[in-house]
């Protein structure tokens, strides 16, 4: 068994998720589906929050889910329903997958307010240092380089979970059609997909504190 991390393998994160979907595909017993189904949403939702914050941890992002040229809300659902055998293994496999992308995109929440604390502290350090000739503009620039890497990883993060909760929100659209009022699948996949957004509003917010600090390393 290889021993390679995924900085030393950028393409690991996406064939990690492609071998644990596959797996899934081979499971007949629908709770070990449906477990699999969120180990594997786990798998590349850790590969997206990677990247956020890593270049090197995801080569391949865009290919992972959503997000991506061509994306089409119902062609998503019709492959993610393929795997089920009934719509309630379905819609536990969807409250399943959402609250993953909930329980890690808080964790990068998290991670991402006390960077930006960091870094704009540090960029008004830099720009002072700048002005007063204590440093190079090289050394700006550098900063700025990786600032904006990872503004651009973090936006793509946003996408996908846009991208996520667009089809979640036309699924619940559709199985209110026939499901009963109070339907327990729903209230719950409700549930999840009304954290999803504010989870994605937080991140929103976020990422505009990050693009602000870009000008103060602009030289």
């Amino acid at each position: 068994m290889s021993k390679s991390t995924p900085r030393s393998n950028p393409t690991l994160p996406l064939l990690l998720a492609s071998g644990l979907v596959t797996g899934c595909a081979n499971i007949q017993d629908d709770q070990q589906r449906t477990q699999a189904e969120g180990a594997a949403a786990g798998a590349v939702i850790g590969a997206l929050i990677g990247y956020a914050i890593d270049k090197e941890q995801g080569a391949a992002i865009g290919a992972l889910v959503g997000g991506g040229a061509g994306f089409v809300v119902g062609n998503e659902i019709a492959k993610r329903k393929k795997a089920y055998a009934t719509t309630e293994d379905f819609l536990n496999a969807q409250i399943a997958r959402v609250a993953e992308f909930n329980r890690t995109t808080l964790a990068y929440n998290d991670k991402l307010r006390r960077e930006i604390a960091g870094l704009d502290r540090e960029s008004r350090r830099l720009q002072a240092q700048y002005k007063s000739g204590a440093i190079k503009k090289q050394t700006l620039v550098s900063k700025r380089n990786a600032l904006q890497e990872k503004i651009a990883g973090s936006k793509k993060l946003e996408q996908t979970l846009v991208d996520e909760q667009k089809v979640q929100s036309q699924i619940l659209a559709e199985e209110r059609k026939t499901r009963p009022a109070n339907d327990p699948y729903i209230r719950k996949l409700e549930s999840e997909v009304k954290t999803l957004q504010g989870n994605i509003e937080t991140l929103r917010s976020n990422n505009t504190r990050l693009a602000q600090i870009d000008p103060r390393l602009s030289v």
